[in-house]
């Protein structure tokens, strides 16, 4: 069961890269190696002969294990999944974002995807009555309308009058309507439009919040004032006899499935939840009765009414929390089943009469609702939370119930991008908890052999130890609000250097104390000079709001490592573009310059050159002679201390800084470079790969064709021994390794979330991955050619069943010799301080006694 459920938990991305097996079985199963020796023995085999189809495999446990809550990760979109339909067998969950994909909630698999190339993002999804038909609307007031049978689609552009945008659709069995603030239009399964209407006349002041349509004949409207601060609405309702009596509530209102039942506010000033029936003799909405008031539904907004799939229960969502009222004849409670959010976390309007939702397990014994990024498990006993459990990296933006059948499970869409499927049967499951930032991780930075990482996030600094991939710590000097640019660890692990609001801290690693803080604001570079031993920052203040480009000032420190003492600072000119990243300043191969990207006083693209140990100025050099009037980047040429390298969007200009002459151009070279300055990569953000020779700036190999992609944000990179070359694509979220020397691809992985920082280790043998959900990932490189890369993984903790057991033996021995040094350094202590006061009174008595 546990390889099977591991196997579904990956079917998402083994669908579309079944190489990825071996990566996917041990970065989920690891965890499980100690207590059950099958799956050892399948891990073993993994790490042995999977290499041959992907050679990226995980050195520890980076992916959920089965047996907990996540049943499947529904993946394939590249932008927020912004809504979903359960089909009406509850069998497929249709979702959108700039394309349809479809997927079977049985298997997990993907059965439809269909890309209809608009240029806008879909925002709310409709499925007709017989499930045949899906529609959505775009920012662009685009209509996309799929026949779900056939995948053929149609786009409909606004039909509605210049200035007006649509803000909804319905979906009929044979017709589309699209509706604006006071207009809509019906159009047939052709994308023809058929007829147009306007609102009533008596309600111009208003606009239409919702429509819906029984059939062509018959229809409901929901006005608003256009306005989320003032609730007041009304339901319009308009059939073949005629149309009924106005309806005019706040706040909330949800219809049964027959839509002759209503829920909604309507006593003035209070958040009471009232039901009324339709009469049609009155052609009116009768009231029925006030529903069971809870405690403070005098102060408590409702944000949002849903009912459940039966009508057999009303869900309601509160400032503080959910409110839910039982239907059935035999109650849970008679009176209104108040659940409270924990302090400090709120649900907001995201759209009027929308918010976060609450649904009941399938033995309604349990309440599950989403809100941010975590979902909230309440017990219906107790009433009491009793679960927070990290579902997405982004903030959910619907939540379905799933409770058919055997089902017992929920279904979460997000901004991150997935959508998941969560089985509550298994919601209390421990899980092998993976330790992540909150934050997206920015920047990594490795020392040298101690397998130790240091991660910048937005709000802290994370200690990594790599070897088994946990968390060791998270450094912040402000506990609140801090914010975190730069990290940076010296190579001997003992110092980290990091900028934090405005300052540059220089922290001790093993007693996470900062031993050294200076202000700085604006830091945009830190880079260790001279072995570790010093560090350069370089700050500039931000561009004035409104401005695309000003002439400004930056500061460039160099300091001593760890005392922080001044060894020299300066100031230079450059330009500031809106939008544009700041060049970073770099040292040459043999530490004696400081080559920097700046400003000549006609405003335009130069190079200073200061000397490295002094920071004094030692010369500009002018680029007209490069034929380069934009510097997008420097790049000092590891094998010559003279030469470095001016880079711009479709070459590099290499000079000299002792002659400052230009040497040659590159054409296409984007910046990487090998250790001996030969080669370098060429990497255009609309696809492909080459490698190309620096001297004459052919192409040596071509790792990807030229084949158009879309464009897409790149990182490209040799690994640290050359050996490798690295290309991520942000559109595919996969990694692809190359052999340098005979450009064969060993592996293609695709990483679990949208990768933001790679760094090779210093041996070569792995690469350290940051991703957008704070995850840090080691990846060995087990090449088949490299027979040692075998020994390598057998090393690894995670590969050694009883490798806690031998840590906890060891901490204990630790901490026994610690115990025995304390009392070691107690008694000797107390020696001294009873020699210091004397002897003892004992023997000045016996002495008293002689005499």
């Amino acid at each position: 069961m546990l390889v099977a459920d591991a196997l579904r938990l990956g079917g998402a991305v083994l669908g579309q890269y079944p190489n990825m097996l071996a990566p996917q079985l041990i970065g989920r199963l690891l965890p499980e190696v100690a207590h059950n020796p099958n799956i050892k023995m399948l891990v073993n085999d993994c790490d042995s002969k999977g290499s041959v189809h992907c050679a990226l495999l995980p050195l520890y446990h980076c992916l959920h294990t089965p047996g907990g809550p996540l049943k499947y990760s529904l993946e394939g979109h590249q932008f927020a999944v912004f809504s979903i339909c359960l089909t009406s067998d509850y069998r497929y969950v249709v979702s959108i974002s700039n394309r349809f994909i479809t997927w079977d909630l049985s298997t997990s698999d993907l059965t439809r995807d269909v890309n209809p190339n608009i240029e806008g993002i879909m925002q709310h999804l409709v499925l007709s009555p017989d499930n045949k038909w899906a529609a959505a609307y775009t920012n662009n007031n685009q209509t996309v309308l799929l026949n779900m049978l056939s995948s053929e689609f149609v786009i409909i552009d606004n039909p509605l009058p210049e200035g007006y945008t649509v803000t909804g659709i319905y979906l009929l069995n044979y017709n589309l309507f699209i509706f604006g603030n006071d207009k809509w239009a019906r159009f047939d399964m052709r994308g023809n439009l058929e007829e147009e209407y306007n609102a009533p006349l008596d309600l111009t002041e208003w606009s239409i919040l919702n429509m819906e349509y029984d059939n062509k004949a018959e229809y409901r409207i929901i006005f608003w004032k256009g306005n989320l601060d003032d609730d007041r609405m009304t339901l319009s309702l308009h059939t073949k006899e005629g149309d009924y009596e106005y309806l005019e509530y706040h706040s909330g209102m949800v219809l049964t499935r027959n839509k002759n039942t209503l829920y909604a506010c309507t006593t003035p000033g209070l958040y009471i939840i009232t039901k009324y029936a339709k009469s049609e003799d009155e052609k009116k909405w009768e009231k029925v009765q006030d529903l069971p008031r809870t405690v403070n539904d005098d102060t408590e907004l409702i944000l949002q009414l849903k009912l459940d799939k039966d009508d057999l229960y009303l869900f309601g969502t509160t400032s503080n929390g959910f409110v839910i009222w039982d239907f059935n004849e035999i109650k849970i409670d008679e009176g209104a089943i108040s659940l409270t959010l924990p302090y400090g976390t709120r649900n907001i309007t995201t759209k009027m009469l929308q918010s976060n939702s609450i649904i009941l397990s399938a033995h309604k014994n349990y309440a599950i609702a989403g809100v941010r990024k975590n979902l909230y498990v309440w017990s219906i006993e107790t009433r009491k939370l009793v679960k927070v459990l990290d579902a997405h990296f982004g903030r959910i933006i619907q939540l379905e119930a799933l409770t058919i059948g055997n089902w017992n499970s929920i279904v979460t869409s997000s901004i991150d991008r997935t959508a998941k499927v969560w089985n509550i049967n298994n919601i209390f499951e421990t899980v092998h908890v993976i330790d992540r930032h909150e934050l997206q991780v920015d920047a990594i930075s490795l020392s040298d052999n101690l397998s130790l990482a240091v991660t910048a996030t937005r709000n802290c600094v994370g200690v990594w130890d790599l070897r088994i991939g946990k968390l060791v710590a998270k450094l912040a000097d402000s506990p609140l609000g801090a914010i975190v640019t730069h990290a940076i660890i010296t190579p001997d692990g003992k110092y980290i250097i990091s900028a934090e609001t405005g300052n540059i801290l220089i922290w001790l690693r093993l007693t996470q104390q900062v031993i050294f803080k200076e202000e700085q604001p604006g830091i945009r570079q830190l880079t260790l000079i001279d072995g570790g031993t010093k560090i350069l920052s370089v700050s500039k203040p931000s561009n004035p709001p409104g401005t695309d480009f000003v002439r400004t000032t930056a500061t460039l420190c160099v300091r001593e490592i760890p005392g922080g003492e001044m060894v020299y600072s300066f100031e230079y000119p450059l330009r500031s573009i809106t939008g544009v990243p700041f060049k970073p300043a770099v040292v040459t191969s043999d530490n004696l310059h400081l080559v920097l990207a700046a400003a000549d006083k006609t405003n335009r693209d130069c190079v200073l050159v200061y000397n490295a140990q002094t920071g004094s100025f030692v010369h500009r050099i002018p680029l007209k002679s490069s034929m380069i009037k934009d510097i997008a980047g420097l790049v000092a040429m590891p094998h010559k201390g003279h030469l470095i390298a001016v880079l711009s969007t479709d070459k590099g200009a290499i000079i000299d800084i002792r002659s400052k002459k230009h040497i040659r151009s590159v054409p296409k070279w984007g910046g990487c470079i090998t250790k001996d300055g030969k080669h370098g990569l060429y990497a255009p953000s609309r696809g492909g790969l080459e490698l190309i020779e620096l001297k004459k700036g052919q192409t040596v190999k071509t790792f990807i064709p030229k084949v158009a992609e879309g464009v897409f944000s790149i990182i490209c990179l040799f690994n640290k021994t050359d050996e490798y070359v690295l290309y991520y694509h942000s559109g595919k979220k996969t990694l692809r390794v190359f052999r340098t020397n005979d450009a064969e691809m060993i592996a293609n992985y695709r990483v679990q979330a949208e990768l933001t920082a790679v760094e090779s280790t210093p041996d070569g043998k792995a690469l350290v991955l940051g991703t957008i959900d704070g995850c840090v990932s080691v990846l060995a490189i087990v090449d088949t050619q490299k027979s040692d890369m075998n020994e390598y993984l057998a090393e690894m903790p995670s590969r050694d069943e009883g490798w806690k057991k031998k840590v906890e033996k060891m901490r204990a021995q630790t901490r026994f010799k610690a115990v025995g040094s304390i009392v070691k350094l107690s008694t000797m202590f107390s020696n001294e301080n009873n020699n210091l006061c004397g002897p003892p009174l004992s023997n000045i008595t016996n002495e008293k006694e002689q005499e």
